[in-house]
């Protein structure tokens, strides 16, 4: 091999590409300790605060690496040496399509790369896999587009680049997107002519969408290489020396096979150390901070994650809470029924002290989950009050304790410890389907089944069909253990002196003093109960249900060529089949509409 006229200057990490990914590298570096680093490129680059002051050769593109005992670059005027290199050649992209298949009616609403005429108010989700996924979200939020959203795999976040990291949470955070970072898309259907999406985690509720962008992954090594011309060649034996990054982490065999390593820009680092840097910190090695009890590193992470505030928090019992949250940029309007998201790190404490055993790269990120946006339906005057007035987005949340769980909790034993004032994550997209859209005629039966805080896109329903004058009866029932478990009764109570077509059944099991105790939402049905508050047996026709709550309560049916199939144990869903009425199913809207998420 023609060896090169090599110059004494030599380093301990060469740095190929000034991107965000090769300066993520830097960064990571350089918080670990490593003295020497150079960055390369042909053009010059802005560089962020990497906490030291890297040699810069801009100017100067790469043409040729040669992996030996240790690294040689070299290109017009340069030529160094390297302990370890790292080439951050970018993501050219190329379309690759999912591995589900998409209606051919959806043609026109499914993208593989961002069309020219995507009005900016479209909601849209872009699919991707990793730092090009990203790019494409956050090419949007800049270009002016609001109903932006990413999904990426469970995998992606600790693949993504730090700066990468660090600027999709930002956009997290100030609410520019909403990034769905546990969940993949499942299943596409067509839904009038939109894609509704069902996604690989339970926990993220199907949502529609106005087109899809799929971006899942750039083109191979060797694309990449050429694209900016430069030259690999390798005479080593042992660990690699010369590392290129990659969209998404590859096997071992992959590696081996393209003749060099190949790694997601996230986990580069951590290579590079356990292989070249062993005496270094770990990457994101907790243990090598000052105890994080650390408080200051917790309070770092608030600041950086945190987007809203409790403006209210209500224990109406230790278990059971009414609170308000408040972003901190823009609103969040809703139509009543639709639900939004809460989120606090898992550094926070939680009530009960279990021990999650979470690892390292766990203790950094939020923990999420969907609720139901709640309404407090009447004011101190018995007006119903309209959703301008209200300081924040009410939820109606309990406690989810672990006696008998498979797994532990994660967010509720941690927002037990919140008060007015605390900060806390809201996610940027409030959807659902679960509204009174089938609500078309004002003189129809609306009737609102739930289960505990169930109830709660209910009282939301409730108070927008009263401020509408809706003229119809409405009928909410809602189950629980105990009395003490109902925290919106009083409001209820109020409201039937106020509206004669309303009426509230509280129904309890475990009361031992109480009418409707022992009575459940089935037993509601089947006893004739709810046919002598309405006045009349509720039909098709003139009535629509609503159900939210426990599913062993609704029922969930499984569908095959519009066929329903029931769980064994009698559900609303089932009973209401029986006599007549159609549960909302693909495609098929009826008059019974449940909400899976609660």
């Amino acid at each position: 091999m023609d060896q090169p006229d090599v110059s004494l200057t030599n380093y301990d990490l060469a740095i190929i590409g000034a991107n965000r990914s090769g300066l993520s590298v830097a960064l990571d570096a350089f918080e670990a300790g490593v003295k020497r680093i150079v960055i390369i490129d042909s053009e010059a680059h802005p560089l962020p605060e990497l906490g030291g002051e890297p040699e810069t050769r801009f100017g100067t593109p790469v043409t040729r690496i040669i992996e030996g005992e240790e690294v040689i670059i070299e290109g017009e005027d340069l030529s160094l040496t390297a302990r370890v290199a790292v080439v951050a050649a970018g993501f050219a992209k190329q379309s690759r399509k999912p591995d589900y298949e998409i209606p051919a009616s959806l043609t026109d609403r499914i993208h593989f790369e961002m069309p020219a005429d995507v009005p900016p108010g479209d909601d849209i989700l872009v699919v991707g896999v990793g730092e090009s996924g990203a790019e494409q979200c956050e090419s949007l939020v800049a270009s002016g587009y609001t109903g932006v959203v990413l999904s990426l795999p469970s995998t992606s976040f600790d693949s993504l680049a730090t700066l990468v990291r660090q600027d999709l949470l930002e956009i997290e955070s100030s609410r520019g997107a909403a990034i769905l970072w546990m969940a993949h898309p499942q299943e596409v259907i067509d839904v009038d002519g939109f894609p509704m999406v069902t996604f690989s985690d339970r926990g993220t509720p199907d949502l529609q969408f106005d087109r899809i962008i799929y971006d899942l992954g750039g083109a191979g090594l060797a694309g990449r290489l050429k694209r900016i011309g430069i030259t690999l060649e390798s005479e080593r034996e042992g660990p690699a020396a010369v590392y290129v990054l990659s969209d998404q982490d590859h096997s071992p065999s992959e590696t081996a096979a393209s003749g060099f390593a190949t790694i997601s820009p996230g986990h580069a680092w951590q290579a590079l150390h356990d292989d070249h840097f062993p005496d270094l910190a770990g990457a994101r090695d907790l243990e090598a901070r000052p105890s994080l009890v650390r408080e200051g590193l917790a309070e770092k992470l608030r600041e950086q994650h945190y987007n809203a505030t409790i403006t209210e928090f209500e224990n109406y019992h230790s278990d059971l809470w009414i609170l308000r949250v408040k972003p901190d940029v823009g609103d969040a309007s809703h139509q009543p029924g639709q639900y939004a998201t809460l989120a606090l790190g898992y550094w926070e404490p939680r009530l009960d002290g279990e021990d999650e055993h979470l690892d390292e790269a766990k203790v950094e990120k939020l923990v999420r989950r969907s609720y139901s946006i709640s309404h407090p339906i009447l004011d101190n005057n018995d007006k119903v009050v309209p959703p301008e007035d209200i300081d924040g987005v009410e939820y109606y949340i309990v406690l989810v304790r672990p006696e008998g769980m498979e797994h532990l909790p994660e967010l509720t034993p941690r927002l037990a410890l919140k008060k007015k004032g605390d900060r806390i994550f809201m996610g940027a997209k409030v959807a659902g389907r679960y509204t009174l859209k089938p609500v078309v005629d004002p003189t129809m039966d609306v009737i609102f089944l739930s289960t505990g805080t169930g109830e709660a896109p209910h009282n939301n329903m409730t108070a927008q069909l009263l401020r509408d004058g809706h003229t119809g009866r409405i009928v909410a029932a809602c189950c629980v253990r105990y009395k003490r478990d109902l925290a919106y009764l009083e409001t209820h109570r109020r409201l039937e002196k106020l509206y004669p077509n309303y009426t509230y059944l509280p129904l309890t099991t475990r009361e031992a003093d109480t009418i409707n105790n022992k009575v459940y939402i089935q037993q509601l049905i089947g006893s004739g109960m709810l046919d002598e508050v309405l006045g009349h047996e509720p039909t098709p026709e003139r009535s629509q249900f609503f159900l939210c709550g426990n599913p062993l309560m609704i029922g969930f049916p499984e569908w095959e060529d519009n066929t329903p199939t029931f769980p064994e144990e009698l559900g609303v869903c089932q009973i209401l089949t029986e006599r007549g009425f159609t549960v909302d199913h693909r495609g098929v809207e009826g008059n019974v509409h449940y909400e899976e998420y609660w």
